[in-house]
């Protein structure tokens, strides 16, 4: 009988952001038989998720934070299911600014993520390529707006029965000033009217979870230190 096991990443913890080691590791749903996977990871990685054939974990890595905030120095690794074969698909600080939750669109075998200084939701391919901007918030070259936390994207899902793409804006700490959008899953960079909120005034959401068959979308918020749930009958 097969068994589930979990695919953790651990930041890591440090006095100095820049010297933290992050690892991924992986375990049995019942916490047993955990064994390491990567480590000394060192550019803060934040998201991971896993292909469904158990053939890749994906990452995104935030890169290296500054007195003046976060560099441009993100980007998107994968390896093997072992842990082997680690590769860059988004090179760094080329394509994404500040890439945090990502999720696997195994349809159509594109990976989809928020860019949160980078005020963006984006995707590409498995591989990296075909690099994508669906909704943009602000300019990434002005100080200003990546500064902007009402502009900052942070979690993300995709439902592609549905022709949709879900995400968060967190919005200023414990700031009441949270939103959960959505918009067609080709994005809507060209046309804001496509861009639905769907929760306003939440403390601040951060990674999101859609349960497709259950019909309900989960999320945390780091405002309120808790997790919530809604049918998506919206």
């Amino acid at each position: 009988m097969s068994q589930t096991h979990l695919f953790i990443l651990d930041q890591g913890t440090a006095d100095d952001p820049n010297n933290a080691i992050g690892r991924i590791f992986t375990c049995l749903a019942d916490g047993t038989q955990g064994r390491g996977l990567v480590s000394g990871l060192r550019s803060s990685p934040d998201g991971i998720a896993v292909s469904a054939d158990h053939k890749y974990i994906f990452w995104t890595n935030m890169g290296h934070p500054s007195p003046n905030g976060w560099t441009n120095t993100g980007s998107i690794q994968r390896c093997d299911i072992d842990g082997k074969n680690v590769v860059t698909i988004i090179a760094e600080g080329t394509k994404t600014h500040t890439p945090k939750q990502l999720t696997i669109a195994e349809r159509s075998k594109k990976l989809y993520w928020c860019d949160r200084e980078g005020m963006r939701v984006m995707r590409a391919d498995l591989d990296g390529g075909n690099l994508e901007t669906l909704v943009r918030n602000g300019d990434v070259e002005n100080t200003e707006h990546r500064k902007d936390y009402l502009r900052w994207c942070v979690g993300i899902q995709v439902d592609e029965d549905a022709g949709q793409v879900y995400w968060t804006q967190k919005g200023p700490p414990k700031g009441g000033k949270g939103k959960i959008l959505r918009c067609p899953i080709n994005g809507a960079e060209s046309d804001s009217e496509l861009i639905e909120v769907l929760f306003e005034k939440l403390p601040e959401p951060i990674d999101l979870c859609l349960d497709t068959a259950g019909d309900w979308l989960y999320w945390t918020d780091r405002g309120e230190y808790a997790v919530f749930l809604c049918g998506r009958t919206y």
